[in-house]
């Protein structure tokens, strides 16, 4: 008895401090800049033509501009890759695309990697422990950037200032063009790198990433806690008053609606083409892991459980909040052997290492 007392004591406090967490994030968050046109267009948006006149199945070319020597030796290359991209805003990192590659010379019988960061990250720590590990396991590794954030972000503004908008039309030209760079890498890694390539996202990384892989074919993904239905997260989870604040609910012509009730479908349908789960998705199912934080009150578990069930992936379940659940214990190991050892039916290329 006092073996499970404690062990529910524990899942309580875990459970509280996960929510304590997500809490204070939500809060943080509601001072990211967001843009606030005088009107926005709320009209419904069909999701395979958007995706159909995007550049994602026609990336564009990405190549080399800079080349160093990494700390982990004489082999390996570290490469700043840069190419064309376009979206929103008139700022240098509107129309770059900005990534890091570590690369080791003449192994194409190593898998690659590429990693996608969450939302308003001020730095790339999480990914840099995660693409470091990735490479002691055996892998080559590629960080991209995300629009308006790190070094793509307007000058004198925080990462990820701008990224989101009030005006649906705003949020989903900047997530396409952030998905049009991911694929652009992806073509990018398997002519130079490899031919197996995976895709690891996190948060909003991991909507680019469950994007990317409904439209093109990836070896495996991996979606942590991903923001996989950003009508029903950004309706359902903020606390109405930080909504109000951010000027997502209100009285006027310039919001989404007087009560989540009416925002709801309202917003679904505007940003239709951004739910993955609409998608008959090119990757297939058994080449899919979603990371579902129970608590999380963030993105929320339900759209990520939804869909699992679409697309009949795998899930990993954990008793955490959004935030937490990247620390989840041995939730790293897990990651990482993923995305670099895959399943036996995600990596058929992995034959060519003979």
């Amino acid at each position: 008895m006092g073996g499970r007392d404690e062990a529910a004591q524990r899942h309580r406090l875990l459970t509280a401090a996960s929510r304590a967490l997500d809490l204070a994030v939500v809060a943080r968050l509601s001072l990211v800049g967001v843009e606030k046109p005088a009107a926005i267009d709320l009209r419904p948006v069909d999701p395979h033509a958007f995706w159909a006149e995007s550049r994602v199945r026609d990336p564009r070319p990405v190549s080399v501009a800079a080349t160093f020597t990494p700390f982990e030796g004489p082999d390996w290359r570290e490469l700043d890759l840069v190419g064309e991209s376009e979206g929103p805003g008139a700022h240098p990192g509107a129309r770059r695309v900005t990534a890091t590659a570590h690369v080791r010379r003449g192994r194409p019988d190593l898998p690659a990697v590429l990693l996608v960061h969450g939302y308003a990250v001020p730095f790339t720590g999480f990914d840099r422990w995660l693409a470091w590990r990735m490479r002691r396991r055996g892998a080559h590794t590629v960080r991209m950037e995300l629009p308006y954030h790190l070094r793509r972000s307007e000058p004198g503004r925080a990462s990820g200032d701008g990224f989101f908008s009030i005006d649906p039309a705003h949020t989903r030209a900047v997530v396409r063009q952030a998905v049009e760079d991911a694929a652009a890498l992806l073509g990018w890694m398997r002519r130079e790198l490899s031919p197996v390539v995976s895709v690891v996202g996190t948060s909003l990384g991991g909507l680019v990433a469950t994007l990317l892989a409904a439209q093109v074919e990836v070896d495996s993904l991996l979606g942590i806690a991903p923001l996989c239905d950003p009508a029903a997260s950004f309706v359902l989870r903020p606390p109405l008053a930080v909504q109000r604040r951010m000027g997502m609910l209100g009285a006027g012509e310039s919001f989404w609606g007087s009560e989540r009730s009416m925002a709801l479908p309202a917003l679904s349908a505007a940003l239709a083409p951004l739910k993955p789960a609409r998608f008959e998705a090119a990757t297939p199912g058994s080449r899919t892991t979603l990371v579902l934080a129970e608590n999380d009150l963030i993105v929320g578990p339900e759209p990520v459980a939804e869909l699992a069930t679409a697309w009949q992936t795998e899930v990993w379940r954990y008793p955490h909040g959004h935030i937490t659940v990247m620390n989840a214990p041995g939730m790293g190991s897990r990651v990482v052997e993923r995305a670099v050892d895959g399943r036996p039916e995600a990596r058929p290329a992995m034959q060519l290492a003979g």
